[in-house]
Parts: structure tokens; sequence; C-alpha cells
């Protein structure tokens, strides 16, 4: 239960962050720069109450009991060894009673950290991670993937803190990118020890892919390195 309230409260944390995505955005239409470090401001605030929230999953989520009493059951069956032919879906007509192979449940299924990139300009090569993320939209609702998808079409937040040159603006920027930066590298830490040191060769709990089905350890290392490296 407190697995699944963590990552509630985080939704809920990141309600004003999607608001002040929109402000920023604006303001950049609007060259108002008061307004584009305002916005930011409340964007580095709301990341750091969803940062507060991830730190304290461990207060009652034993990497024990998540290993072997709850992964298991949000583990998808696509890439899962024991059932490599998927899952038959009975009395599903569209199917025709072939195996379905669908991902699991994994937080890469949120619009939260894909907007935070698209406003902050936080960009990953293309490669097997960036196409998995990209299958990912197609389990969200649709209207969050369309937010998404406005954000990052949208004005350049991020081209307009570089032209503008102005310190004050810089700094909050850059703390709102290692606040993104820091929240990977929690996820990444709570993989190491809720997965990979929990790791057994047993059927039906595969430890060397997460619930998505990819190799998770280096994906996440790999975005935590890539955010690092993109402050101004």
């Amino acid at each position: 239960e407190w697995f699944i309230l963590i990552h509630i409260e985080i939704e809920k944390k990141a309600g004003k962050a999607l608001k002040a995505i929109e402000d920023a955005q604006a303001a950049v239409v609007g060259n108002d720069a008061d307004q584009v470090e305002s916005a930011l401001t409340n964007l580095r605030a709301s990341l750091a109450a969803m940062y507060a929230v991830l730190d304290r999953m461990p207060e009652r989520c034993d990497p024990y009991i998540y290993f072997h009493r709850v992964r298991p059951y949000i583990f998808g069956w696509r890439n899962n060894p024991s059932l490599p032919d998927g899952v038959i879906y009975e009395g599903v007509d569209e199917y025709k009673g072939i195996g379905q192979k669908f991902r699991g449940e994994t937080g890469a299924q949120s619009a939260i950290i894909p907007a935070m990139d698209g406003v902050l300009g936080i960009e990953h090569e293309r490669d097997e991670l960036r196409e998995y993320l990209m299958e990912m939209r197609t389990y969200m609702p649709p209207k969050h993937v369309a937010f998404i998808e406005a954000v990052e079409a949208g004005p350049s937040v991020r081209n307009f803190v570089t032209s503008a040159q102005r310190s004050s603006l810089t700094s909050v920027f850059n703390e709102c990118v290692e606040l993104v930066a820091n929240f990977r590298a929690m996820h990444l830490e709570y993989a190491g020890r809720y997965i990979h040191a929990q790791a057994q060769a047993t059927p039906g709990n595969p430890s060397a892919v997460g619930t998505g089905g990819t190799p998770f350890m280096t994906y996440l290392r790999k975005h935590r390195d890539e955010t690092k490296k993109q402050t101004l």
C-alpha cells in the first residue's frame, strides 16, 4: 500500500509543477523574464516537494517485501521469461485467442518527468531507451500525451534563459534541472536496493529487467547522467 501511496502523492505534488510549466512558457511568449523566473521558482518548489515524498519510500516499504510480494504482480507480459507467449485474454474477441505481450506497470508511464524534460529542454540520446520511453506514451491517457507534446513543441524556456543572461534566472533554471537529476538519482538508488540487491533467478520475478521489461539499472543510470550534464 505504501508503495502505491508514494506514487499517488508524487502525482499530487506535481500538480503545481504542471501549472508552473504553462506559466513559464506563457511568460517566454510574453518576453517577461520576471514571470519566467517566478514560474521556475514555483517549479523548483514543486520538484523539491516531489523529491521529499520519494525520499519517504523506505519508511514503510521493505525491499524484501517489495521484491517478493509486490513486484511479481506488477510485472508485465513482455520480456517475462515465465510467460514467453504472453497472456491470452479469454472473451476479448479482438485478440482472437492470441497471447498478448504488454509492458508492466512502471513509472515511465507517468507524464510528469517527460513534461519536466520538455520544459527544461533536457534531451536524451535516441537509442533503445528513448524508443522505450516513447512506447510508454501509448500506455498513458491521451490527454497526458497531448500535454507532453504541447510542452515539447512550445516556446523554449532553455533558450530564453540562455539569451536573457540573468544570473538569478539561470540559477533557478539550473536548480530545476538538478532536482530532476536528483529525482532520477534517488530512483536509481531504489532500483539498486529494492531490485538489484534482492535479485534471484526465479521464474515469474525476473531480476535483470524492470517491471516495464527493460534493463533498468543501465537505463536509469544513463538518464541520470544525461540530466546532470544539461545545466546552463
